[in-house]
Formats: structure tokens, C-alpha cells, sequence
């Protein structure tokens, strides 16, 4: 299966994860969240510091529950890096719960966690913010996506204090 399919599948997946506390996280509704906002708020360049090679920007279907969404694959032939950024609409898509190897994170949004070793090797991270989820995951063909884990939590860090 390609990596940007795994990418799509375990977006999809995430549905259904912790509701319970959606109603006690907050009380204040989601955040109007435009449509493009996930590719104002993670850019090419962004892609391109992760990937620390040429990015573009690639189109995928877009799941249930999905706010806004912005991926992107390497621009170089045979690159095969993806990086992935979706918001979903309410904290019930937040699959800390649910994924084996979370780790969480602190001070980042108002709960957040990583899996570094995610299914079929892609970096998998989200936090919550507002009500909404984050999430970003990375995989590449080479196998060694874990070595950018850093790197996309330096960016969901990023992407939770521009908030």
C-alpha cells in the first residue's frame, strides 16, 4: 500500500476516537475554520524543512469530518516523502486512545501526543486546540520516517503558538 494511501486510511481511522469529553473539554463551539486554512497554516516551505528537499503540493480525497486539509509530496522524482495536515471539526477525532504507541507531549495545544513508529512507519502526531484536532503525519518510502519525528513536532509547535 502507498504511503499516501496509509496517510488517507489513518485519517479516516481516527473517526470516532475519545467523544466522551468533548462536551467537558470546552464549552465554546469549534472555531470557523476556512477551508484553505490548513495550507495557509502549513506551507510549502514547511513541507520543504521537514522534507529538506522540494515539496508540492499533492490532492487527496477529503474524509468525514475533515475541516480543511493540506498534503504534500516531494517535487523530486522517486523523493517519496509525504507530509500530511488536516483539522478536524471537534475533539472526538483526537486517537491518542487508540494508538499503541502515543507518546504524549506537553505544553502543546491543550493535549497532544506522537507516535514516531505509527502504522506502516509514518509519524503520526495531533493535538486539540479550541476544540479542534491537528493532525500531521509523515512517511517516506525509505523507511525511515521516525528520524523526522522531531522535525514535525517542531512544526505542530509551531503551528499551535501562531493559534
Amino acid at each position: 500500500m502507498g504511503a499516501l494511501a496509509v496517510l488517507a486510511l489513518f485519517g479516516a481511522a481516527c473517526d470516532g476516537g475519545d467523544t466522551t469529553s468533548a462536551s467537558t473539554t470546552t464549552s465554546r463551539p469549534p472555531l470557523e475554520i476556512s477551508e484553505d486554512a490548513a495550507c495557509t497554516l502549513v506551507t510549502t516551505a514547511d513541507a520543504e524543512a521537514v522534507f529538506g528537499d522540494a515539496a508540492t503540493p499533492s490532492a487527496a480525497e477529503q474524509p468525514e469530518g475533515v475541516v480543511s486539509q493540506c498534503i504534500y509530496e516531494s517535487a523530486v522524482p522517486g523523493g517519496g516523502q509525504f507530509l500530511q495536515f488536516r483539522i478536524f471539526d471537534g475533539v472526538g477525532y483526537y486517537s491518542e486512545k487508540v494508538v499503541e504507541g502515543a507518546t504524549p507531549l506537553e505544553d502543546l495545544g491543550d493535549r497532544a501526543y506522537v507516535d514516531a513508529q505509527g502504522p506502516e512507519g509514518i509519524v503520526d502526531l495531533q493535538f486539540t486546540d479550541d476544540g479542534s484536532v491537528y493532525a500531521l503525519a509523515y512517511s517516506n518510502s525509505s523507511g525511515d520516517a521516525a528520524a523526522k519525528a522531531p522535525l514535525v513536532e517542531t512544526l505542530a509547535r509551531e503551528l499551535a503558538s501562531e493559534g
